[in-house]
C-alpha cells in the first residue's frame, strides 16, 4: 500500500490525522496505524477516504490495491 501517497494527500487537503480520523469514524490511534501502513483500511474506509481526499480511481489502485485493478481489467480485455 502507497502509505507515503495517503499522508501526502492528507496534507495536500490541509486535514490532520485527528479530522480525517474522525471523518472515517475511528480512533486517532487506529488512523495513524493505518496511515503507517501498519494495518489496513477497509473497503468501506477506502471508498469514504477516496472521497475526503478526492482521490481519483487511479489514485485509489496505486495506493490501495498496488494496480491489482488495472492488471484484471487488461487480462479481462486481452481473454
Amino acid at each position: 500500500m502507497g502509505v507515503n501517497r495517503v499522508k501526502v494527500a492528507r496534507i495536500c487537503k490541509n486535514l490532520t490525522q485527528d479530522e480525517v480520523s474522525k471523518l472515517l469514524g475511528v480512533t486517532i490511534s487506529t488512523y495513524n496505524r493505518k496511515e503507517l501502513g501498519l494495518v489496513d483500511f477497509k473497503r468501506e474506509e477506502v471508498l469514504r477516504l477516496a472521497k475526503i481526499l478526492d482521490l481519483t480511481l487511479q489514485d485509489v489502485n496505486e495506493i490501495f490495491f498496488n494496480n491489482k485493478l488495472t492488471d484484471m481489467l487488461n487480462k479481462n480485455q486481452t481473454a
